[in-house]
């Protein structure tokens, strides 16, 4: 018998398929489950692209501690500090300097854009405003509330 994976992702495609995944609030919130597909996907020849805010220590601990598979790695504030985007402020949780919220919302979409996104998941939505590509809202349902340093934007 074929595995799913064999059969759909590597022969009846015919192109490789990219998959964007955000990692607070989707990966962060059912890491188990991000460890299975992303298992599959990259042994397909499937690209996995994580594509966030940023990543503290904490969270490359976790991708680390749940195998979690990715051929690409885009961070929002490593991109913004690479161009040199103006800055305002400091993040009130993680401290990293803050760029205004048009830009920072629209970076995800234009990113996964840019690199041929087949589809994106993410838990927020605002961020579809920005999106040609196919984007996936995910609500994970595990009960814990938005942290309270998420921006009231992005909580709907």
């Amino acid at each position: 018998m074929n595995k799913f994976s064999d059969y759909f992702l590597k022969e009846s495609m015919g192109k490789k398929i990219k998959i964007g995944l955000d990692l607070h609030g989707v990966i962060s919130d059912m890491p188990e489950f991000f460890s299975f597909l992303t298992d599959i996907l990259v042994k397909s020849g499937c690209e996995v692209h994580i594509v966030t805010g940023g990543a503290t220590d904490d969270d490359k601990q976790l991708l680390k501690d749940y195998n979690i598979q990715y051929t690409h790695f885009f961070s929002i504030v490593d991109y913004h500090r690479k161009i040199g985007t103006p800055t305002s402020g400091k993040h009130p949780k993680y401290g990293f300097e803050m760029i205004s919220d048009e830009e920072w919302d629209k970076t995800k979409g234009e990113y996964c854009r840019e690199n041929g996104i087949d589809l994106h998941i993410d838990d927020t939505l605002i961020y579809n405003n920005y999106f040609s590509t196919p984007f996936c809202r995910l609500w994970s349902h595990n009960n814990h509330g938005k942290p309270e340093h998420k921006d009231p934007r992005h909580l709907d």
